[in-house]
């Protein structure tokens, strides 16, 4: 079993990953680390405690992230994406001004001295709440046993500009940190997300096994999902589910990624390539080996994703 703690900006994709990990018996979910992103960090931190009041595990303790990214800079948010509370129709009863003014890593770096080189990170929004968690307590962040990264493009478009990739490009400082200086890094970016995807017929039959509130929202919301992107995608088959690929990447699924080792950079200066993921994919080039080097994501078997998903958000109980 896997021990957990997600870092997340808590919109659509988020909540699709929060309730596979719950569902999943692998996965013993240790913590969320709720920040900016999708939308504001209140609303973020908001929607962890929502869903996991639906879940009944309000056990399971919520982090408050950053509130924007290390250059100081207002963050952009995506309501005509997420919606204007993160969930796309879903408006939580519970005022998002409780969330507002909280800091508490004190919290997050008890969980990982608890559980020394046993947690794995996995890091579905910007890189703000986890390179400050970093700076916090390198000591404590070096007892994490491995870190897995939702971000960047690999000679691939961007879905945030022409080569940017939404979470590298909302604060490619903080993505520029992690990726030249966190420790057996794992990145799962675009050129794989973008094929993770759920059709409308594999949300009706996660919904016809829905067996729990938190279940019962999903199909609502990913309908809402699937909306947008015929907007800006017209004819895509599904929506891609980028941050649950990336947490299933932790789970080591047998066939899932393919990877290869290289050192990555984030463009982050201005100019037409800020926010862009930078590695040497040239020919002659090799993996490579050492403390920073990567291992990214540029393969995904559709099938072995979708059949995974399916086990584990149909299962009931």
């Amino acid at each position: 079993m896997k021990k957990i703690i997600l870092f997340a900006d808590t919109g659509i994709d988020d909540f699709i990953a929060l309730t596979y990990a719950l569902k999943n018996p692998e996965v013993d979910l240790l913590g969320v680390v709720s920040g900016y992103g999708n939308i504001e960090r209140k609303k973020t931190y908001r929607n962890v405690e929502y869903l996991l009041e639906l879940a009944g595990r309000t056990d399971i303790p919520v982090i408050a992230g950053a509130t924007r990214p290390l250059s100081g800079d207002e963050p952009t948010f995506f309501p005509d994406i997420h919606g204007i509370e993160g969930l796309g129709p879903i408006n939580p009863p519970i005022p998002e001004e409780r969330y507002a003014n909280r800091s508490n890593f004190s919290k997050l770096f008890d969980l990982i001295k608890n559980n020394r080189h046993d947690v794995t990170i996995v890091n579905v929004g910007r890189c703000t709440s986890l390179t400050i968690a970093h700076y916090l307590s390198p000591e404590v962040m070096e007892n994490v046993k491995e870190t897995y990264l939702m971000g960047g493009a690999f000679m691939e478009p961007g879905n945030a500009t022409e080569v940017a990739e939404a979470n590298f490009y909302g604060d490619p400082i903080a993505a520029n940190y992690v990726c030249q200086h966190v420790a057996n890094l794992t990145i799962i970016p675009l050129n794989v997300t973008r094929n993770a995807l759920l059709t409308p017929g594999d949300v009706d039959f996660i919904d016809t096994r829905s067996d729990s509130p938190l279940e019962a929202i999903i199909k609502p919301i990913l309908d809402y999902y699937y909306e947008v992107y015929q907007q800006q995608e017209p004819g895509i088959a599904g929506t891609p589910q980028h941050d649950l690929a990336a947490l299933m990447a932790a789970l080591d699924i047998d066939g899932l990624h393919e990877y290869k080792r290289r050192e990555v950079k984030v463009a982050h200066e201005g100019g037409f390539a800020y926010g862009q993921s930078i590695a040497d994919f040239r020919p002659g080039t090799s993996n490579c080996f050492g403390p920073t080097c990567t291992s990214i994501a540029l393969e995904m078997d559709q099938d072995v994703f979708v059949s995974n998903v399916l086990d584990v958000l149909a299962s009931r109980g």
